[in-house]
């Protein structure tokens, strides 16, 4: 195997082939079985051959000369688009072969991995292999006898496993060449060219999938955010920032947030490091986790009388990731920028806006206040700019609960709203009008209607939005509100 660094390095770097597993000594295709021992490839992104006239070139200028660009390359898939399926490789069960079809991956290390003819294997002879590394530890003797009671019944097993492909290099064309004085067998050819390929393996290990940019995956949405990962936490204040910012100027958060957050993630980045490391790596993981996942395996095996069979084979290849053109993702972002930038053609009015944390019942559940953004203008809270409503859980329907009196505080950024009674049922629906003919204001200067709840779409001079909150009340009975 070729690793980033391998090759003519001043540190001596070499790359090392990954061992073979006892999973990978079925199936057959391109290079397997056979030579294919992952002959080692130069590759260095930062050393270069410099020539000057009347220079003498060996093998090593050479190995300089085709591993600058190959680094390079792998490089830059490595770290700039990441590993996964390009195309093809599928995989599926074909009776007792399971069959992968040709394509083209990257790996974890950027290097591409070409399947060019179909690789197929045994199910039957791959379980078998399996079951003698994975006895069961059942109460039955090996020759599945029991000694007591005869035969053993037959023992069911549910297997899961993964499907690789990682990279492989054959050496090929053997050509005359001058014998090393240093090698005893005198051998007067070599090996021209080396074949890359791609190897298939089957392996009970499941795949660790390369996430980089934990806090903006949490911004967006992809990732969970414990408690105890202040880089996640971090993210979700972000993105709360965001999502209570103007409508006309969302996307300019988000923006804002994304690349505060992105450069974070950049700097904590780092290559994956494996013990013993003797120079500075330079690919996101090592030569263990470069394999691309292709499929998940669930295979249902029956052993009876030391005979293996085959039951159900669930094939999904939901596991697999996938590497999509530039032009491919350039065009989803224009599909998703209605969603971000529509509600921002419209510049918002800056009217008040519910808060709606601040929404509480008072005095046994007859007063209702709640925060607004800015200050209203006097006169504009009146009864008719606050409908409550609540629903039976029992089938009553709806009941109109009237609005007795309205006022706001001093500083006129809380409004209390008194009810002639408590609700009637359990369910209350609370509209806090916008529209309409008497919806509540904002003072001067923005003397515009109420523009609905934080983070809402914006609100114009013309016409606001109506703010609802649906609240749940404890059942409780009093004269005339029961549904005895």
């Amino acid at each position: 195997m070729t690793a980033l660094g391998t090759g003519s390095t001043p540190c001596g770097c070499g790359g090392a082939s990954a061992p073979d597993l006892h999973d990978t000594s079925h199936g057959s295709g391109s290079c397997a079985p056979g030579p294919c021992t992952g002959d080692e490839l130069p590759v260095n992104p930062f050393l270069a051959l410099r020539v000057a006239f009347g220079m003498l070139l060996g093998e090593d200028d050479f190995r300089v000369l085709m591993g600058n660009p190959r680094g390079k390359l792998m490089l830059h898939n490595a770290w700039l688009h990441g590993s996964g399926v390009v195309w093809g490789l599928g995989v599926r069960r074909d009776g007792d072969a399971l069959t992968v079809v040709p394509g083209l991956a990257v790996d974890g290390l950027g290097r591409e991995l070409s399947l060019d003819a179909s690789w197929c294997v045994s199910l039957t002879e791959w379980a078998a292999s399996w079951l003698e590394r994975h006895p069961s530890e059942g109460e039955y003797g090996e020759a599945g006898q029991d000694s007591d009671h005869g035969p053993c019944p037959p023992g069911r097993r549910m297997v899961t496993a993964w499907v690789y492909a990682e990279f492989a290099s054959c050496p090929d064309r053997p050509v005359p060449a001058l014998a090393d004085p240093c090698d005893v067998t005198r051998r007067h050819d070599d090996f021209s060219r080396t074949v890359e390929t791609a190897r298939i393996t089957i392996r009970t290990s499941e795949p660790d999938h390369w996430r980089p940019y934990h806090r903006v995956r949490v911004l967006l949405g992809l990732d969970e955010a414990a408690p105890s990962d202040p880089a996640g936490q971090e993210a979700l204040r972000a993105a709360h920032e965001v999502a209570h910012a103007p409508a006309h100027l969302r996307a300019r958060e988000l923006l804002k947030a994304f690349r505060r957050l992105a450069a974070e993630d950049a700097t904590e980045q780092a290559p994956q490091r494996e013990d013993g490391d003797a120079c500075p790596p330079r690919a996101p993981m090592t030569e263990d986790h470069a394999a691309v996942a292709l499929a998940r395996l669930t295979v249902e095996l029956t052993e009876y009388d030391e005979c293996v069979r085959i039951g159900e084979v669930r094939v999904e290849p939901a596991v697999r990731d996938v590497i999509l053109p530039t032009t491919t993702i350039q065009e989803l972002v224009c599909g998703l920028a209605p969603g971000v930038l529509g509600s921002g053609t419209v510049e918002d009015a800056g009217g008040p806006r519910l808060i709606p944390e601040t929404l509480k019942w008072g005095r046994e559940n007859t007063r209702l206040t709640f925060d607004v953004t800015v200050p209203l203008a006097k006169g504009s809270a009146e009864p008719e700019g606050v409908e409550i409503t609540s629903l039976s859980r029992h089938g009553r329907g709806w009941a109109t609960d009237e609005v007795a009196a309205i006022g706001l505080s001093p500083d006129r950024r809380q409004v209390w709203v008194d009810l002639d009674q408590r609700p009637a049922y359990e369910t209350v629906r609370i509209r806090i009008r916008g529209t309409g003919p008497k919806p509540l204001y904002g003072a001067a200067p923005h003397h515009v209607p109420f523009a609905g709840v934080v983070g809402g779409p914006p609100g114009t001079r013309h016409e606001g939005h109506d703010a609802v909150v649906t609240t749940d009340m404890p059942r409780e009975t009093s004269a005339g509100r029961t549904e005895e």
